[in-house]
């Protein structure tokens, strides 16, 4: 049996180095601005915002109350603009569409120039939500575009976890009061159980499907207490090279023993995720991993 090898983020003190560089695909653009906007409006040519997140537009008049919780899902693509001024980089939404549109001249003293323009379409898959889309340019010419997709099937989950109170005993009697378990146990397609594996010994256990991905298109990543699985298709030719994602998130429940976790692609196109689970503890303080 093949494992995936896990990915886990790395906490840079430079904002950049934390997501720009090889931890792109951490960087979730409706939260992680919020830890280093001063840095970002000091460097405005690193980093430029195409469509910004409802939450941080109007100078902030939009925020939130509280920091939202991490998509379960989410339509994401990317395409190389080298050669572009982000500054004429356009994305707008028509129907179930995603436009990019961007033209770049170059004119020389002697009347000569050279002019290029590109366009290029993507299909919202269903349920995703254009009207939180979130696009922009980062440090080394990446146009990434994110919609959260918001499955009414995964609504129907979550309100039938939360009449379920049965089904939080398999976490322990006493659980962490900060953590949300009936939004872990319905809020994404991972299908979570505990399994008790006998001499006091339990597992969480997930499965997600993957059967439109090849094993070299799956990774798997844990960010903090967040557990991300994603698929990604690739295209290049002669002139640009594009990348579209899927994307599933969950926070892990307290007691996950993060650092064991393992997963594997089953002969079904499942992928199962596992890791030893210890129950919480009477009197034991709420995990420090789960604030921000």
């Amino acid at each position: 049996m093949a494992f995936f090898p896990i990915h886990r983020y790395r906490r840079f003190d430079d904002p950049f180095d934390r997501f720009f560089g090889d931890q792109l695909d951490f960087f979730d653009p409706w939260r992680d601005f919020d830890t280093f906007p001063t840095a970002l409006t000091a460097q405005p040519n690193a980093f430029r915002w195409v469509n910004e997140p409802l939450r941080l537009t109007h100078g902030q008049q939009n925020v939130e109350p509280t920091s939202p919780a991490p998509h379960a899902e989410k339509f994401r693509t990317q395409l190389n603009i080298a050669g572009f001024n982000p500054e004429t980089i356009k994305t707008r939404v028509e129907g179930r569409k995603v436009i990019v549109e961007a033209k770049q001249e170059d004119r020389q003293p002697d009347g000569d120039f050279s002019v290029r323009e590109i366009r290029k379409t993507y299909e919202l898959p269903e349920h995703a939500n254009a009207n939180r889309m979130a696009s922009y340019v980062t440090p080394n010419n990446m146009l990434v575009i994110e919609a959260p997709i918001e499955n009414p099937e995964a609504e129907r989950r979550l309100q039938q976890a939360r009449n379920d109170n049965q089904s939080l005993t398999q976490f322990g009697q006493y659980r962490d009061p900060l953590f949300d378990y009936a939004g872990f146990l319905g809020g994404s397609d991972f299908q979570p159980r505990i399994v008790d594996k006998g001499n006091n010994q339990k597992q969480l256990e997930m499965a997600v499907g993957m059967k439109n991905f090849r094993p070299e298109e799956i990774k798997v990543s844990v960010k903090n207490n967040e557990l991300i699985v994603q698929g990604e298709h690739r295209h290049q030719d002669k002139n640009r090279s594009e990348r579209s994602f899927f994307f599933k998130s969950t926070a892990l429940p307290p007691g996950t023993q993060v650092d064991h976790l393992q997963s594997h692609l089953t002969d079904d196109g499942h992928l199962k995720i596992e890791a030893p689970f210890v129950e919480h503890k009477e009197g034991q303080q709420s995990i420090e991993s789960h604030k921000n």
